[in-house]
C-alpha cells in the first residue's frame, strides 16, 4: 500500500473508479457469502484474522470489511448495496447487520459501530437477502418451500432494525435450459404449466412472500457461441446433463454484440410474464435488479478479455437495460474492479471500463424516447431457449440506437452501435421536440476488435470527442465504434 494511500486505498484506483460514475456497488456478493460471518469484518484491520472461503477453497484477507467498504463507497461516490448471509447465516445477525450500519449510537449495534470508529449511522438503503439461495452448489441450499419462511424472517428482522429500508428478494427466472430430468422432457418447450410449481422460484417468491421486499435481484452469465436447442433437450435422457442440448456456433461480431441485448430482452418477456401472473407487482412497482451479472462466457464457458468488441456487446446490453427502465431500475456488474487492468503499482481502465465510462458521464439518468425505423432486427429462432420471443435492439439493423432525454429534458441523448467492420448510414427524424443547435458527439473505438488497454501501455480503446455537424438527416456510423450523441432542445 503506498504511503500515500487514502484512508487505507490506492489513490489511482480511486481516481479511476470514480470516473466510471457509477450508481451503486454491492457488498458482498457471490457464493462466498453464504458461509461469511459479517461480524468478523468488523474492528481494527490490523487485528482482524483473514477468513477461509470454502465456496471457492481460498483464503481471504479481510483487509475491506464492514466499514472499509463503506468508505470506499463514499471516496468514489456510490451507494452501498449489502446482501446479507440467508445461506448459513440467520435472521437474528442479518437484524444485527442492519442496526450495525443503520442504527443510532444508541442501539447496541450502533454503539459497537462507533467504538469501531464510526459514529455516524451509514443509512444503507438497499439490502439483498441471500446470494442466488436456489443454487444447490450454495452453502446451507434450502430449497423453495422452506427458503420463502427463511426470507420472510429475516425480512421482519431487518425492517424491525430499520423500517425505512429497500429489501430486494432472490429470484430465479423460469427458463428451458434450467429444466431438469422428467421436467425437461415434459416442459421444456412449454414453462405455462410450470409457473406456480415448486419449480418455480420467482413465483414462489411472489406467492409466499409477497409484502416482504420492494425489489427482486436476478443474476445471469452468459455468452454468444451455443444455443440451448429445445427438440435436442426433449431427446435428452431424464438424467443426462443438459450439454447435450446446446449447439455452438461461430458467432459474427454483430451476432455476439446482439446476444448480450437478447438476453436482457429474455429476462425483460419473463418479468413480464410475472407481471401479468402478479399484477400487483405493478401497482407496488416492484422492480427488477440485475446485480450480478457478467457476459462474454461463450460455448467455451471461458469469458473473453475486456477488449473493444467485449465493449460493443456491452453497449447492446446497456442498450437493452435501459429500453425497460420502468422495471429495471438496478445493476450491478461482476466485479466492480473488472473495469480496471491493475498491477500492483499501476492502474488503467480498461476496454469494459470505458464503455461504462462512455455511459455513465453521458447518460446521466434517462427518460426514454421511442425509436422507429425501416429495419427489423432479424427475427429469433423460436426453437432455441435461450433467445427472447422478440429481437432485442431498435428497428435499425445493422445498427443498435438508443435515444433519451435527460432530467430536466434541455437534451436529447441517442447512443448508436455500430457492431460491423463497415460504416453505417442512417437518417436520424425528430418528432415532438426541436433542436437549439448542433450536436455534441463522444465516440468508442479501437483500431481493431481485439484493442484493449493494458497499464503502461498506450491506451487502444479510448472515447474521444468528435466533431460533427449532426442533425436530422443521414448520419454516418463509424465502423466497430459506440457513439454518443447530445442534441439541446429549444425549450
Amino acid at each position: 500500500m503506498p504511503a500515500d494511500n487514502i484512508q487505507g486505498f490506492r489513490p489511482d484506483t480511486i481516481a479511476l473508479l470514480k470516473e466510471l460514475h457509477s450508481g451503486m456497488w454491492r457488498l458482498p456478493g457471490g457464493n462466498f457469502l453464504s458461509d461469511w460471518v459479517w461480524y468478523d469484518a468488523t474492528g481494527d484491520v490490523d487485528k482482524r484474522p483473514p477468513m477461509f472461503d470454502y465456496a471457492w477453497n481460498a483464503m481471504q484477507v479481510n483487509d475491506v470489511g464492514m466499514d472499509e467498504f463503506m468508505t470506499l463507497c463514499k471516496l468514489i461516490g456510490v451507494d452501498p448495496y449489502v446482501t446479507v448471509n440467508a445461506g448459513l447465516g440467520d435472521a437474528h445477525s442479518a437484524g444485527e447487520e442492519v442496526e450495525y450500519l443503520n442504527g443510532s449510537v444508541d442501539t447496541y449495534m450502533g454503539a459497537l459501530r462507533a467504538k469501531n470508529g464510526h459514529p455516524e449511522p451509514y443509512h444503507v438503503k438497499y439490502w439483498n437477502i441471500g446470494n442466488e439461495p436456489w443454487g444447490t452448489f450454495q452453502i446451507g441450499y434450502t430449497d423453495l418451500k422452506y427458503y420463502v419462511l427463511k426470507n420472510n424472517e429475516f425480512a421482519k428482522a431487518m425492517r424491525k432494525a430499520d423500517p425505512s429500508i429497500t429489501l430486494i428478494g432472490s429470484a430465479k427466472m423460469m427458463e428451458p435450459m434450467w429444466l431438469k430430468g422428467e421436467d425437461r422432457a415434459k416442459y421444456v418447450d412449454n414453462l405455462e404449466p410450470m409457473f406456480g410449481s415448486d419449480t418455480d422460484w420467482t413465483g414462489g417468491l411472489l406467492s409466499k412472500s409477497w409484502g416482504t421486499f420492494d425489489g427482486i435481484a436476478q443474476h445471469w452469465y452468459e455468452g454468444a457461441g451455443r444455443h440451448f436447442d429445445i427438440e435436442k433437450a426433449k431427446a435428452l435422457a431424464p438424467d443426462a446433463p443438459e450439454d447435450g442440448a446446446y449447439v455452438r456456433y461461430e458467432p459474427t461480431t454483430l451476432e455476439s454484440a446482439r446476444y448480450a441485448g437478447d438476453v436482457i430482452r429474455r429476462h425483460a418477456e419473463e418479468w413480464e410474464g410475472y407481471q401479468k401472473r402478479f399484477p400487483q407487482m405493478i401497482d407496488k412497482k416492484i422492480f427488477l435488479s440485475i446485480d450480478e451479472y457478467a457476459y462474454g462466457f461463450g460455448g467455451g464457458g471461458r469469458p473473453t478479455g475486456p477488449n473493444l468488441k467485449t465493449a460493443l456487446a456491452y453497449a447492446m446490453l446497456f442498450d437493452e437495460m435501459m429500453r425497460h427502465t420502468d422495471f429495471i431500475t438496478m445493476g450491478a456488474h461482476t466485479m466492480g474492479t473488472s473495469s480496471l487492468d491493475v498491477t500492483p503499482t499501476g492502474s488503467t481502465i480498461n476496454a469494459l471500463g470505458e464503455v461504462y465510462k462512455l455511459y455513465g458521464e453521458h447518460f446521466p439518468g434517462t427518460i426514454p424516447v421511442a425509436v422507429s425505423g425501416n429495419s427489423p432486427q432479424p427475427a429469433e429462432n423460436p426453437s432455441y431457449g435461450d433467445e427472447p420471443k422478440t429481437s432485442s435492439g431498435s428497428p435499425t439493423y445493422p445498427l443498435d440506437v438508443f435515444a433519451a432525454l435527460t432530467p430536466d429534458r434541455k437534451y436529447l441523448n441517442v447512443a448508436v452501435v455500430n457492431a460491423t467492420d463497415q460504416e453505417q448510414k442512417f437518417d436520424l427524424n425528430m418528432s415532438g421536440m426541436h433542436l437549439s443547435g448542433a450536436a455534441t458527439a463522444w465516440q468508442l473505438t479501437g483500431s481493431s476488435l481485439d484493442a484493449a488497454n493494458h497499464v503502461n501501455q498506450p491506451a487502444q480503446v479510448s472515447i474521444k470527442e468528435i466533431s460533427t455537424d449532426a442533425t436530422p438527416g443521414t448520419i454516418s456510423a463509424a465502423p466497430i465504434s459506440v457513439t454518443v450523441y447530445r442534441f439541446p432542445l429549444a425549450q
